[in-house]
Formats: structure tokens, sequence, C-alpha cells
């Protein structure tokens, strides 16, 4: 239901900009009013395309880098209805698998984030973190972890202070475990230690994280137990008494399916879809993930699929960064009220009465009741804010020792571990070896 080749653009008169990668490798885009009545649709001048990513900047230039079949990264640019374009890399397709491409705009540099694994050892994955801009670039190996030949798709949303965050799934011992990780801008550096946030005892599949207007970070997921699924999730504040500390939080019950929940805000309200049987249900809470009140409930649209979404209508009220849309024939967007009027929902009402005003499914959370998971030193984030270089060192190494403890890796992880070490020491020989004939960019790029 994830589909990676479908990106959505929303500029701030409320254009929409909808991006499809056929099977053929062409990005056709086509363009709507804010009725969603079609204007044009276009073909993006370069083919044989693998991977692409878009965004929208303030001042509505939509941004767009594609990976192609040769190995070529293109930057794009649409500027007063035309597209520049700038090669930026050349990826190793003969050695490496790539599997997903994000790009952010902070303070005006480009970052690109993305995933790849080595063909011989294609369960060991590394997301990299470029950012390009006029002085000197940086690159980073973020985060390697374990995943299938296919991995699983990562998350990332970045905070009005420049933090990037990540949410992503690993194997240990055969069990699927989801962990955050982060970017500070301030060290410019990553987090050492991802911080494990799912329970061990259990499978755990389709995280999601989300930032809202408020700098709230939501990290959704689901928990397998025995014959059943949990729908869990975490927020940290990004003010108050409460900032930098991991909070669940009980979200209203029900007998879930497997598929991707998701949230966004819409008018400084937050929304929740997830999926139960062949339904599609919407929560929402209007205080920031506090308290949940189920709202409407209905069918399961057919062709319905999940998108990454970028907007640029009204960013201190709406923080739309994926929907559930269907675009057979013109795009209708599941429970976005922004193109209500076109977009159809067709509601079982009975269905809907009954699963959603019954006062005890309403569930306002007490937060008396709300179990409270502190991070295992919260000050640690707080302390990276502030740049206390040497209080970080410590809490890393507090890290490190519970990282030791509670996660004791299989013989197979470890050969994993010596495996990713000897790859690093191959990044670093690598990066003496690169040949001065190549951009000032690739040198920033596993190429």
């Amino acid at each position: 239901m994830f589909d990676q080749n479908i990106s959505v653009i929303f500029n701030s008169r409320k254009d929409v900009f909808l991006f499809n990668l056929s099977e053929e490798g062409e990005i056709i885009y086509t363009i709507y009013d804010s009725s969603l009545n079609k204007l044009q649709s276009n073909f993006l001048f370069d083919k044989n395309i693998l991977k692409y990513s878009t965004l929208i900047d303030e001042n509505d230039f939509i941004h767009l880098v594609a990976l192609l079949n040769t190995g070529e990264l293109n930057y794009y640019k649409y500027i007063n209805d035309e597209w520049v374009k700038d090669n930026i890399a050349k990826f190793d397709l003969k050695s490496n698998l790539y599997n997903q491409i994000k790009i952010l705009i902070i303070k005006d540099n480009l970052h690109i984030i993305y995933n790849y694994s080595n063909i011989i050892n294609s369960n060991i994955w590394t997301i990299q973190h470029v950012v390009l801009n006029d002085k000197n670039g940086e690159k980073h190996n973020a985060i390697r972890y374990i995943s299938k030949r296919v991995a699983d798709p990562f998350f990332v949303d970045v905070d009005s202070s420049g933090n990037i965050h990540v949410v992503y799934k690993t194997y240990i011992n055969n069990d699927s475990q989801i962990y955050h990780g982060f970017y500070n801008p301030f060290t410019r550096t990553w987090s050492s230690v991802s911080k494990h946030i799912s329970s061990s005892d259990f499978n755990n599949i389709f995280p999601f994280l989300f930032i809202d207007s408020q700098n709230n970070l939501h990290i959704l997921w689901i928990e397998e137990s025995i014959n059943k699924l949990n729908l869990k999730y975490l927020r940290m504040k990004g003010s108050g008494k409460e900032k930098y500390i991991w909070k669940e939080i009980s979200l209203p019950h029900i007998s879930l399916s497997k598929n991707q929940p998701i949230i966004f805000e819409e008018n400084n309200k937050l929304k929740l879809i997830y999926f139960s049987n062949d339904s599609m249900i919407l929560s929402s809470s209007k205080d920031y993930g506090d308290s949940w009140v189920r709202e409407e409930i209905m069918p399961l649209p057919q062709n319905i699929s999940i998108a990454k979404v970028n907007s640029n209508i009204l960013p201190s009220e709406n923080q739309i960064k994926y929907g559930y849309l269907n675009i057979l024939d013109k795009p209708i967007f599941y429970f976005l009220e922004l193109y209500s009027k076109s977009s159809i929902l067709t509601y079982d009402k009975a269905t809907s009465e009954s699963e959603s005003i019954n006062e005890d499914t309403n569930i306002e959370v007490d937060e008396k009741k709300s179990h409270e998971l502190v991070d295992i030193n919260p000050i640690s984030f707080h302390d990276l804010m502030e740049v206390d270089k040497k209080l970080e060192k410590i809490i890393e190494n507090q890290y490190i020792l519970t990282k030791i403890l509670d996660n004791q890796l299989n013989i197979e992880n470890n050969l994993s571990n010596i495996q990713i070490n000897i790859e690093n020491k191959l990044d670093d020989i690598q990066k003496s070896i690169d040949s001065n004939k190549k951009s000032f960019f690739n040198n920033f790029f596993n190429s």
C-alpha cells in the first residue's frame, strides 16, 4: 500500500501537483487547480528513473531529486513553470542496491537522505545523509541496520530547530524492532546510538514518524502479539515539562489490520488514520495527542495508496507529510478537509455511529492512566541541543552500556556488526582514493 512512485505537492494557492513514476521509468506530473480540475499533464524530460523525491519550499519552488538507471543523481527545480536541471552525483549501481531517497530543505541547504546496501551483503543497510551547500558539504553514515533485501521504508521528519528525526525497523533475533535516531544541526552529528522504542517481546511492523506544528514528535507502529495486533503510539513533546520525554499514550481499542497507520495535522487538529478489517478509521486529537476521539469510519476504498505529501498551505495550521488517496480518475484525498468538496467519501453511517459515538469507545485519555516511557536518560537530547559536549559523551556512554545489556545479539548479528565495521573502514579508504576527476559533490556520496 505504501507507494514510493506517487508524490503529491500542495502549493500555497492549493494547486495540486501529482507526480507518478511509470513502469517505464518516466515521471508524469499532473497539475490540478484548488477544485481538483485538471490543468495540464507533462513528462519530466529524463527517462529511466528508478527513485525520486520531491518537496516544495516556502517560495512555492518545487525541488526534485531523481536516481537514473545509469547511476546519475539529478537535481531539478521547477521555477516559473520551467524545470532547471543539474547533475550532482553518480551512484554505483553495480555494487549497491538503493531503496529510498528523501530530500529536505533546511536553512536553504539541500539535505539528501537515502539508504543502500551492498549486493553481496544485502541484509545490511546504511542510511546516509548528505548536505549540499555553497561552502563545505557534509556526509554522514547516519544509521546501519539489518533488513531484508528490499528494505522496509524508513520515515524522516524535521523540527523547527533543524533536528532531523528518523524512525526505522531492524531485525533482531528474527523479530523486527523499531528504533529512533536523530541528527543535531548544532553539533552536526547523528546520535551515536539509536533509541530502541518497541518491546523486544513482540514483532513490530509499520513504523511511522510525524512532527506537528508545535514540534511534538509522534511515532506509531503495530505490535504483533499472539492472535492480536496492537496500535502503539509514543509522543515526545517539544516544549513544557515533558520536553524530550517519551510517553506512551493509549488509543481507542479496535481489531486492527496490517496496514500503515499515519498521522497528519489539519487546522491545528491531529488526524490518525488506521485500518480494521475492511474499514478505514479516522481518530482525531485537539490537544496534540493527549486524548483521542474516534470520528469516522468508512469502507476501505479500492485502489487506495499512501503517498508522500508536501504542503505549503498555512504551515502554522497544517502539517501534512503523508496521506491516503485514490488517483484512478482525479485525486481523492481521504479525510482531508482542505479538498473535502472534491473528496467523495461514502460512509456506512450505522457502522460509524455504533463504532464512534459510544462514550466508552471515544476514549479521552486520563493522564494518570497514561504510561510514561522515560528515555534511558532524557537529558541527553536536551544537552545536545545546548551543545554540552562533555555531558553528551557521558550520556552516550550510558546509552552504549544499556544497549549492550538490553540487546544481546545472536551470532548472525555479531557477524553483521563485524561486517559493518569492515565497511566503515572501507568507506574511509574509499574517501582517500577518490579520483580528483570527480565533481566536488560526488565526494560526498557512496559511489
